[in-house]
């Protein structure tokens, strides 16, 4: 998160600098470098856990980012909706991140995040927030980032790389 708050993902058509490429990043840029296996935020730090708990009820969504953060090298556990991952977390380590959908049944996004926050082993995990519209109450959730759906798989990776 940067000083003005989360940022909104990548997905609009802004035109591109034509000297970067299409991930906006200058040929030869030394931050295009990949990150080290198990650095995020810390970098240089100790080893941190490379888990990622996607909280999504859309099948089809959730596994297109279990397939991308699989291939990334990242550690993927799933829930369908918040009270599922709730019982989840009750049974594992605490994930380095969690990707939160908002839309769910059963508990939505919000209720999600107002139970994780009140769970001393979980509360700090930070929550990429994932929505199909306009969620003006979003950034009240303390997300480290939105994301606008369809997910800007660059973006998704950017916020992941920030902070696993």
């Amino acid at each position: 998160m940067d000083a003005n708050g989360p940022r909104s993902g990548d997905n609009d058509d802004a035109p591109r600098d034509p000297e970067r490429g299409d991930d906006g990043v200058a040929p030869g840029d030394p931050s295009a470098a990949p990150r080290a296996p198990g650095r995020g935020a810390a970098e240089g730090g100790p080893a941190r856990s490379r888990t990622i708990l996607v909280i999504e009820d859309d099948q089809g969504v959730s596994d297109a980012l279990v397939g991308v953060l699989s291939d990334e090298g990242y550690e993927v556990m799933t829930a369908r909706n918040g009270a599922e991952a709730l019982a989840r977390l009750r049974d594992a380590p605490a994930p380095a991140l969690i990707v939160l959908d908002l839309m769910m049944p059963m508990m939505d996004g919000y209720a999600f995040r107002a139970e994780q926050l009140r769970v001393p082993s979980i509360a700090d995990v930070p929550v990429v927030v994932l929505t199909a519209g306009a969620a003006p109450r979003a950034a009240e959730l303390g997300p480290v980032d939105i994301l606008k759906k369809p997910v800007n798989l660059a973006a998704l990776l950017d916020a992941v790389g920030r902070y696993v």
